[in-house]
């Protein structure tokens, strides 16, 4: 049986790249940008071949590196952080046998914490607290000189990036924009306040429609184009008041998780007073790990390390049946979707 125990590289994981969830092209080809990693550390790409009864033929396999940590994709490119630090790109070919030539060297620094990607842009925190951006240079022997720093607090928690924007929470609950410009020496003047709410959650998911926050009761909030003055954030929408969920996630749609591991989608309808109707049911398993939005779909993780696909019927009367199988095998540790890690 799969433990479903995170190690502490997949929980930054989650907590870096599952939060920097956006909207980009299908990687490859039209071949769908999805990704997982298996317990030994092998990469592996879905070709678009979705299972046949207990037969899942449609993975490739990219890596085979027992020392990758975690792996995060998009912008129609996938990326991995060995347990040393250094960060890798995808370039191809995938492994043929127990070679696997396919990658390029981006950084080769032992304090790298985790990395997140918006759109086509990567992006890498440090056990410091700084937040670095990558400049499309990748390393040449020893030297790694394609990262740019944006931010320099130790106080920051949490980053993500969506809809061409970088956002970052930081301890005190206070949310931010990136703006610009870059650090230079010591002052990093580049960010904007959005929010100042104390019971603001270290989750966060931004998107192709916006970035959404998650508050200690539960609910959901949007943000509205509106920074904070003063003390005064008013720049936020609540769009769902139930103390059951427990996860947000965005991407093309934005999607959230309860306790009981149902998914359910938003639908464009805003909390009116305690009434919040805008959303909808698309799956109720008890057995879901982990969700995942791409740019015009969903899939989920469940226990058992099988990988499933929404065909787009929510649940009904008769049940929950708008899912299809893409995978089976119980040696999938996660699974990276264009952009989100679960």
């Amino acid at each position: 049986m799969m433990s479903t125990k995170v190690s502490q590289w997949q929980r930054i994981a989650l907590l870096a790249a599952a939060l920097s969830a956006s909207v980009v092209s299908t990687a490859w080809g039209g071949v769908p940008g999805l990704y997982q990693m298996h317990l030994d550390a092998s990469i592996w790409q879905y070709t678009g071949e979705p299972c046949a009864g207990s037969s899942c033929l449609g993975w490739v396999e990219l890596d085979n590196n027992p020392i990758t940590a975690f792996i995060a994709a998009g912008g129609g490119k996938l990326y991995q952080v060995h347990t040393d630090g250094t960060i890798w790109s995808y370039t191809g070919p995938p492994c043929s046998g127990s070679s696997c030539p396919g990658w390029v060297q981006l950084d080769d620094n032992p304090i790298t914490q985790s990395i997140g990607v918006g759109g086509a842009v990567l992006y890498q925190t440090h056990s410091d607290g700084s937040l670095w951006l990558y400049t499309n240079t990748p390393c040449n022997g020893n030297s790694c000189p394609g990262w740019l720093r944006l931010d320099q607090k130790p106080i920051t928690v949490i980053f993500g990036a969506g809809g061409g924007f970088l956002y970052e929470r930081h301890l005190d609950g206070t949310f931010w924009q990136y703006t610009g410009p870059p650090c230079y020496g010591n002052s990093c003047p580049g960010w904007l306040k959005l929010d100042d709410n104390p019971s603001t959650l270290a989750i966060f998911a931004a998107g192709a429609h916006g970035v959404y926050q998650q508050h200690e009761t539960g609910s959901i909030w949007q943000y509205t184009g509106t920074p904070c003055t003063g003390n005064s954030c008013p720049g936020w929408v609540e769009l769902d008041n139930n103390p059951e969920t427990s996860e947000i996630f965005a991407g093309g749609d934005l999607y959230e998780q309860h306790l009981d591991h149902s998914i359910w989608q938003y639908t464009g309808t805003p909390c009116n007073g305690n009434s919040c109707p805008g959303w909808m049911m698309l799956d109720d398993n008890p057995s879901t790990l982990a969700v995942v939005p791409g740019p015009n779909t969903v899939y989920q993780q469940h226990t058992d390390g099988s990988i499933w696909q929404y065909t787009g019927t929510p649940c009904n009367s008769n049940g929950c049946g708008g899912w299809r199988m893409l995978d089976d095998n119980p040696a999938t540790q996660f699974t990276v979707a264009d952009g989100m890690i679960f």
